[in-house]
Order: structure tokens, then sequence, then C-alpha cells
């Protein structure tokens, strides 16, 4: 299924319109620009429903919100009353936006991750020049060598996933009716065999550990019930990317907000969070 129709569906740009949170990691990227911030054009791509947009606004000097998703923008423009802040755009494509034209560009939430490998490197290269000389690009992807990568797979942990959908009062009722358990735990026996079959493998350890030697790999996981193929990619085969590109002065977050090159506390998490500049 095309990533476009699953984050433009109305369910899923609703649940995204109610997350307000920064994680540990952006949170702490926050902290190393806070001097810079107030200077900064940003542009705040695949903003989704606006989580970050409460954080940065009332940081920088300008600020443009945008997503390839309308009705994530729709709900965004819901969210904060202000359309002329948000924007519908693919940043695969964004000649709406001159060269040079922003200091700070974020895309979080692991939204590059979303296309293919072409279309990567288009939005990488898209990125780059709308950026000025110097400025600064952070981002967030998925961990190839997350060490708990093999749990999204396990029907356990997808039967947990589907219970913690319940709100906290329903999820206890939930808990104390035995139809609707069985009914839930069969859904996720369904979503690992689906899974399975999406990644052509029924050993998915093997699988993904012979991938794991390329440093990159297209998977679908349980995200989405499964309904998204994704990227995974290295903390290695990231950085190199990013300096064949002409990004330097790289700096990597692992998911407890740490600023580090050693890959065992970066694999303690799904997803490393990047932060880099641009030369031109």
């Amino acid at each position: 299924m095309d990533h476009k129709k699953i984050y433009n569906h109305e369910k899923v740009s609703r649940d995204y319109a109610g997350r307000d949170y920064l994680d540990k990691a952006e949170a702490r990227i926050i902290e190393d620009l806070k001097n810079l911030l107030p200077k900064f054009n940003m542009l705040d791509m695949g903003v989704g429903g606006g989580r970050t947009t409460k954080y940065f606004l009332p940081m920088v000097n300008s600020y443009i919100g945008a997503d390839y998703a309308p009705n994530m923008i729709a709900q965004c423009r819901k969210k904060y009353k202000n359309k002329k802040i948000f924007e519908v755009l693919d940043v695969r494509n964004m000649d709406k936006f001159s060269n040079d034209m922003f200091d700070f560009v974020l895309f979080s939430y692991n939204g590059i991750d979303s296309f293919g490998i072409k279309d990567r490197e288009a939005a990488l290269k898209e990125i780059k020049r709308v950026l000025k000389n110097n400025g600064y690009f952070s981002f967030s992807s998925h961990n190839i060598n997350w060490e708990d990568l093999y749990g999204l797979f396990k029907t356990k942990n997808i039967y947990k996933k589907l219970i913690g959908k319940y709100n906290f009062f329903d999820r206890k009722k939930c808990l104390k009716n035995i139809f609707i358990k069985s009914r839930l735990f069969l859904k996720a026996i369904l979503i690992n065999i689906k899974l399975n079959i999406q990644n052509k493998s029924f050993n998915i350890k093997f699988r993904i550990n012979r991938l794991r030697k390329k440093g990159f790999m297209v998977l679908a996981d349980n995200s989405l019930n499964g309904k998204a193929s994704i990227i995974y990619t290295s903390y290695e085969s990231q950085i190199k990317s990013l300096k064949s590109l002409g990004f330097s002065n790289i700096h990597a977050y692992s998911i407890n907000g740490i600023s580090t090159t050693d890959e065992k506390e970066l694999n303690k998490g799904g997803w490393i969070y990047y932060l880099c500049q641009i030369k031109k």
C-alpha cells in the first residue's frame, strides 16, 4: 500500500494530531541548538499532525510545517488555527521553495524511511538544495542493528500492542473479557503471518541477520499493522550516505537522548537521531 494513502487516512491523521510530545533525543537536539534557533528560518518536514510545532514555532525566527498528506495538514491548521505556516508538500519535489531558503530542516518520526532507496536520495538532495550553506538538518531513522528488532515480529508483542491501543478503562475491561482477548490474540497471529509473507521469510531472524550485512533493508514491521514497508539503516551506512551528499559535523543521538558514536548505546533503540550540517 502507498504510504501517502496510509498517512492521509482520516483515522491515522486524527491519531497523529493527538500526539503532543518530544522524544528524549529531540529535546536534546533543541538544547544543543537553543542559542541558534532564534535566528533560524525552519522547515518542519513531515510535520504530521503538528507534534513538533508546539515546541519549535515559538523558538525560531520563521516556521513552515509541511507534509505530503493533505489530511495531516488539515489537522495542523485546525489545531493551530493558522493556515499560513502549513503547506501540503512532498519533500522529494520542493520547487515551491528557493535554493538556500532555510537554516534548519527537521524531518522527524522517521519520515524519510517511508521512501524507497532512490526516493530517499531524492529527498536528501532536495533538503540539501533548500538549506543554506552551513545549515542544519536533523532527522530520525529506523535502526537495522536495534538489539530488540526481532521482538517486533513476536506474536505476544503484536498482541500487547493491540491491547495498548485501548484507553485505560477499556483496556481493563478488555483484559477481563476472554472473548475479546481471544479475538485480539487471533488477530495478532494473523498479523504475524502477514508480516512473514510480506518479508518473504518465515525465519525473520535469519532474514534480518542476512540483510544487516548490507547496512540497510526494506522491512514490513508491525507499525500500522504491517501495512507499510519501511527502510531500516545502520549507523555506519547512514553516516556514509550523508557524507557522500556533502553533509558534515554529523552527530548521532540514541533513543535515550545521548549524543554518542558508541553503537552499543545507539543500538538500544529502534531509532537513531541525527544532526548534521551541509557544506556547499
